[in-house]
């Protein structure tokens, strides 16, 4: 509990003197003042726990002095201690001034002022714990809140992974039919065999189960290019055209597993493998990112172009549930380049 302060105000001297006196063992620090605006100064200073005043004062008097306390500093316990005992006054000062006790002159000590004076400072206190406890309470509701939301933001998360994943199993195994299918009607078009089918189905299915669970987060376009290379085993060298730092909201590591895969069927060499980033402004509060993966000086054999071309088109189906898509380009039966795009929402940098 914080220090307790009494201000008591009165314009007799005297009655400072004898109330100095009477309260100098007590535990609060009392404060002494002649006049109302006095007693304002002091008040914008300290946080003062209860303030005992008379009602006849010069310039101000004491029942304006207490309906401005009770507007500035309402927590502030209000006794009066005053001669004048018209019951009318009284009853204006009760009404007006929200009072707490009032103590008439002549008073004695032990009986009347420093009982009253402690009840007031407990009264008080009693209402800084009351107001700690309501605060503590609302930043608990708030909390609790926040978790809830928190949690009903993470199962819904959730349930949206497992449609997701659902909809991935089904399109993987519908590819994996047609890709069968294609190999046994057409197998001059390159497809050695049934396993080169299945590692790329298995390689994209166990990558992306791999970055489950989603995780939406923040990126700059500067740590987004650098997570890129990094899961590319620095084998992609990404050049940010656009000349500008920006910010992304969204799920990056669906992205960077789509670059992992597709660079990882590119054959290794000693070429690097370049990309250009182009960011262009979508709609309100969004960026539209175009990665173009250039592969010309790479030599790709025809299982290598297969193995990417199976690679693009269920990566592409998949992505379209997170707003992406991988569009091979082709010169010929040349891949000469991969676009991916991504619509994603921009962040505050």
């Amino acid at each position: 509990m914080a220090e307790n302060r009494v201000l008591f105000v009165d314009d007799e001297s005297n009655v400072l003197s004898a109330i100095r006196r009477a309260v100098i063992e007590e535990s609060y620090t009392p404060f002494f003042v002649g006049s109302a605006s006095e007693a304002l100064a002091i008040m914008e200073k300290h946080e003062i726990s209860v303030i005992v005043t008379d009602m006849r004062m010069p310039v101000m008097d004491g029942l304006t002095l207490l309906k401005l306390v009770k507007e500035k500093y309402p927590r502030t316990v209000r006794v009066v201690l005053s001669g004048y005992t018209q019951l009318s006054q009284m009853i204006a000062t009760i009404n007006q001034g929200d009072i707490f006790k009032f103590i008439t002159k002549p008073w004695t000590t032990e009986a009347e002022l420093i009982p009253v004076v402690r009840q007031a400072v407990d009264y008080y206190n009693l209402q800084v714990e009351r107001d700690t406890l309501r605060e503590n309470l609302a930043q608990r509701n708030l909390a609790y809140q926040n978790i809830f939301r928190v949690m009903e933001q993470k199962k819904a998360q959730e349930k949206d992974e497992l449609h997701n994943l659902y909809k991935s199993s089904g399109l993987l195994f519908s590819f994996w039919r047609k890709s069968l299918a294609l190999a046994v009607d057409e197998p001059m078009k390159g497809l050695k065999s049934y396993d080169e089918i299945v590692d790329v189905l298995e390689e994209i299915y166990l990558t992306y189960l791999g970055q489950l669970p989603t995780v939406v987060g923040s990126k700059t376009s500067s740590d987004l290019i650098n997570d890129i290379v990094k899961q590319c085993d620095n084998r992609l060298v990404i050049c940010n055209t656009s000349n500008s730092e920006f910010k992304t909201q969204g799920n990056h590591k669906y992205l960077l597993m789509m670059f992992k895969i597709l660079v990882h069927n590119v054959p290794a060499g000693d070429k690097k493998i370049r990309c250009s980033l182009l960011q262009k402004n979508g709609l309100p509060g969004m960026l539209e990112l175009l990665f173009d993966i250039n592969l010309q000086p790479n030599q790709l054999n025809v299982s290598d172009r297969n193995r990417l071309k199976i690679a693009c088109a269920l990566l592409n189906k998949m992505g379209n549930f997170y707003n992406m898509s991988i569009l091979p380009e082709y010169v010929g039966d040349e891949l000469n380049n991969i676009r991916v795009i991504w619509q994603v929402s921009e962040a505050l940098i």
